[in-house]
């Protein structure tokens, strides 16, 4: 029975890695393809800045309403990554909850029993990855 706690938790660690190595990738995507073409306008934007504004605060004005797009696109991904947090803590606290509900009393059984509802939880949230990346991409293309 040891055996198999070790076994599963190990799956459970294995599963997490794989989640977050999976939105990662999300992210790097996202980072290429949408974050950094904004960051690059904005650059250029404020460069002309540099040329156009007469005053020291229209320069200021400038840079901030070139920066304004790049900025709103980052708290987007951010604001849709912790989204995707929270709701894997939830699922997460969830399981504990079950587990303590069943008043399991011996220990490895309690584990067990967490480690399959996590692994449930991993592979759920898993298959939510690609619909967390068109969320992120719909919104950043609005």
């Amino acid at each position: 029975p040891l055996h198999k706690t070790h076994r599963r938790a190990a799956m459970t660690e294995q599963l997490q890695a794989k989640l977050q190595s999976a939105v990662n990738g999300v992210v790097d995507e996202i980072e290429k393809s949408q974050l950094r073409p904004r960051s690059k306008q904005s650059f250029l934007e404020m460069a002309k800045c540099c040329d156009t504004a007469p005053t020291r605060e229209a320069y200021q004005l400038c840079v901030q309403r070139a920066a304004l797009p790049e900025e709103q696109a980052n708290a987007a991904v951010q604001q849709e990554l912790n989204e995707f947090q929270g709701r894997l803590q939830r699922a997460a606290m969830a399981c504990q909850d079950e587990v303590k509900d069943a008043g399991l009393t011996d220990p490895n059984k309690a584990a067990a029993a967490m480690d399959k509802c996590l692994v449930d939880v991993f592979n759920k949230h898993l298959k939510l990855v690609p619909t967390l990346k068109k969320r992120v991409v719909q919104r950043l293309q609005q």
